[in-house]
Parts: structure tokens; C-alpha cells; sequence
């Protein structure tokens, strides 16, 4: 008798098992949450920038015939500037490739004097257009940029007496850089960034006022600058 009773409170407990399973399948599970959709980059953007630049602006004058005896300054030249941008993202997977236009009002101002001469050259705006390719965390993205610079530099040479003349010319260099952006909402994106730039050597020559007078310039300027953006 007590084996039968084993038996019977065994296959009671089987089928109690059984209909449990039974009412756990009939139970509908709630669907699994969707996970949020990355940020994407692809798009055009326009914003503003700032920041400060420092670099080394070498001149070197003379007169192969006047009285203009060969000299050679370098001056370090720090400035501040502002602007504005404007480009356009592609996204692939991770990786960023953009295209960049800047432009920028410059305040520059460096100065030399030497023996029967002095002079002071003078930046008052720069530009650039540039080829980005980026790597993007979601929200962030890290980038290396690079591609040609435009300025034009004004030149004042003058003698002891401030007898003088004006000089102007439009370079073209070429920059390189590095920066990172960070989408702070889905439209506005921060960036800092640092860009190094230079025009190369110059070549100059007097108009008129001092005979025989020529020179050249070599600027290079490493720059920090911090912008904003709006995506749309």
C-alpha cells in the first residue's frame, strides 16, 4: 500500500508539472526593447569658429645695389581670429569623409626695423578648403583634415624720415590638422581643433620708392580654435 501511494503522489506531481508548463506557454512575454539608433553624420553643416594662432614670420630685405644692406628679422607672430564654416559629411559604417570651406578675419600685426628701413606686415583675413576623413563613437567623432590655405599679406617698408610705400600680395599655402566634433543634440555639434598652416616663401620687390629693394617671407602659424555648428 505505502508503494502505491509513492506511486500516485508521483504521477499527481507530473501532471501538476504539466499543466503549469502548459499555462506558462499560454503567457505572451513582453516584446524586448528596441535599442536607440546611432547619430548619423551624413549631412550639410554651417557654424561659426574662433581661436588663437602663433607661428614664427621670417623677413629677410636687401639691395643687390642700394644702400639697403642685406638683413634678415623673425618675428614671433601671435593673433587671434573668427569666422565662419560650412561642409558636408558622408557617413560609411564608422568612418567620415567630408569636404570643409573656412573664412576667417585675421588680426595680425608684426613689425621690423634695420638699418635704413623699417617695415610692418600686416594679415587681415585667411581661408582654407579641406578634405576631412573622420572615425565616428556614435555622438563622437575624431578626424584629421587637410588641404590648401589663401591669405593675402600687406607690407609697409618705410626709412628713418617715414618716406614709404605699400606693398600687397595673395598667398596660397597648404594645412594639416586634427580635431574632434561632438553632436550635443541632433542638430548642434561642437568642435575643437588644431591646424597648422604655411604659405611659403614670398618674394617682393620695391615699386618705385626704394630702388633695388627686395625681400621675401616665410610664415608658418600653428592654430587652436573651438566652433559650432548647425546640421541639417
Amino acid at each position: 500500500m505505502s508503494k502505491l501511494r509513492y506511486a500516485l503522489a508521483a504521477c499527481v506531481a507530473l501532471l501538476s508539472g504539466a499543466s503549469a508548463a502548459a499555462d506558462l506557454r499560454g503567457v505572451a512575454l513582453p516584446p524586448a526593447p528596441e535599442l536607440p539608433a546611432l547619430y548619423s553624420w551624413t549631412g550639410v553643416y554651417a557654424g561659426l569658429q574662433g581661436g588663437y594662432s602663433w607661428g614664427s614670420n621670417r623677413v629677410r630685405i636687401g639691395s643687390p645695389i642700394g644702400p639697403f644692406a642685406p638683413m634678415s628679422f623673425r618675428i614671433d607672430d601671435d593673433s587671434t581670429f573668427g569666422g565662419a564654416h560650412a561642409g558636408f559629411n558622408y557617413q560609411f559604417d564608422s568612418v567620415m569623409l567630408g569636404l570643409e570651406g573656412d573664412i576667417e578675419a585675421v588680426d595680425s600685426r608684426s613689425r621690423f626695423a634695420g638699418i635704413g628701413v623699417n617695415g610692418r606686415v600686416s594679415q587681415d583675413w585667411q581661408g582654407a578648403a579641406r578634405i576631412r576623413i573622420g572615425y565616428a563613437f556614435d555622438r563622437m567623432m575624431i578626424y584629421a583634415a587637410g588641404g590648401a590655405s589663401f591669405t593675402e599679406y600687406e607690407r609697409r617698408v618705410f626709412d628713418a624720415a617715414g618716406f614709404g610705400e605699400r606693398l600687397t600680395s595673395a598667398r596660397t599655402g597648404w594645412n594639416l590638422g586634427a580635431g574632434v566634433n561632438f553632436a550635443f543634440t541632433d542638430n548642434l555639434i561642437l568642435g575643437a581643433e588644431y591646424r597648422y598652416t604655411d604659405f611659403g616663401r614670398n618674394r617682393f620687390a620695391s615699386s618705385g620708392a626704394f630702388p633695388g629693394l627686395t625681400g621675401d617671407q616665410e610664415f608658418t602659424a600653428h592654430s587652436a580654435r573651438a566652433s559650432i555648428a548647425y546640421k541639417f
